[in-house]
């Protein structure tokens, strides 16, 4: 029986498909996912690739923040069917680390254990081209995957390794993937007001309502109206200290810096509108 998994390298997808889409790379907070549609298109691309083939299933791999939540779009992957996460982590300049020797291992342990028979790779880095030549030896077959353009965005040595080599073109993304070029407010049903001062750079007002909106979704209606009454009860009001932390991590890593103190204030006024926006009563 003819058997194929899916490796995505999560890091790939959004700085290439970004540059795909709107011709340069974009804060990885400005790039978002259909996550429903984004496992069709791969699912019908894993088709094409093995047509006889069963998806065994989709390895995802993606950088943690250090304050080792993940995100909305994360968690909506985790929950997914035969969706498998894996999780490498991210540094001060918003890189992944640990995602390719997590990809090599899975894929040569899958060919090693005759669990499949080929696999569709979605990554760029030449670290990924022993992961693929171990697995060969097993007789898998592996199909590279890259995102238009992919000359320059995947390294030579791993397209000649790999068996076949496939593109995903504008067309293709636009079924999926967005970027937010300008910031759009949608996290709460009062629409705060958008963060920042005549004066405040566009970029950070973007990346605290982004970081917001991504720690407010991992907390059910009944917990956020929790942290808004704990917010209300303080003088002065304060961002609940466990929401505070991540949104801060989510910040520094976004950002590769801290904030000072006059960025910090300004977010966290924008994060209680944002909470108390999002539990208030309907009128």
């Amino acid at each position: 029986m003819f058997q194929i998994a899916v490796f995505v390298d999560a890091g790939y997808l959004y700085a290439q498909g970004a540059t795909c889409l709107v011709g340069g790379p974009q804060p990885r907070t400005a790039v978002r996912l259909n996550v429903e549609a984004t496992l069709d298109v791969v699912k019908h691309t894993a088709s094409d690739a093995c047509p006889s083939g069963r998806l065994l299933r989709i390895y995802w791999y993606d950088g943690l923040l250090r304050g080792g939540f993940p995100s909305h779009d994360q968690n909506l992957l985790a929950d997914a069917d035969l969706v498998k996460l894996r999780f490498g982590t991210v540094n001060r300049q918003g890189q992944q680390k640990g995602v390719d020797s997590l990809i090599v291992t899975d894929l040569i342990d899958l060919a090693r254990n005759r669990a499949i028979t080929d696999a569709l790779l979605l990554a760029g880095d030449e670290d990924i081209r022993i992961g693929v030549q171990i697995a060969q030896t097993y007789g898998v077959q592996v199909h590279l995957l890259g995102i238009h353009p992919s000359r320059g965005s995947q390294a030579r040595s791993l397209v000649q390794e790999s068996d076949t080599h496939r593109v995903w073109d504008k067309a293709t993304l636009d079924k999926f993937l967005f970027v937010d070029q300008a910031p759009v407010s949608s996290v709460a049903a009062g629409q705060p007001r958008q963060p920042g001062s005549a004066g405040a750079s566009g970029s950070l007002a973007q990346a605290i309502e982004h970081a917001v909106a991504d720690t407010l979704s991992i907390y059910s209606p009944e917990q956020k109206r929790r942290f808004a009454q704990q917010a209300q009860q303080s003088f002065p009001q304060q961002v609940p200290p466990e929401l505070d932390r991540r949104t801060l991590a989510i910040l520094r890593d976004t950002l590769s810096r801290n904030l000072d103190e006059a960025e910090r204030m300004q977010y966290r006024r924008y994060f209680l509108q944002a909470l108390l926006g999002a539990t208030a009563e309907p009128e």
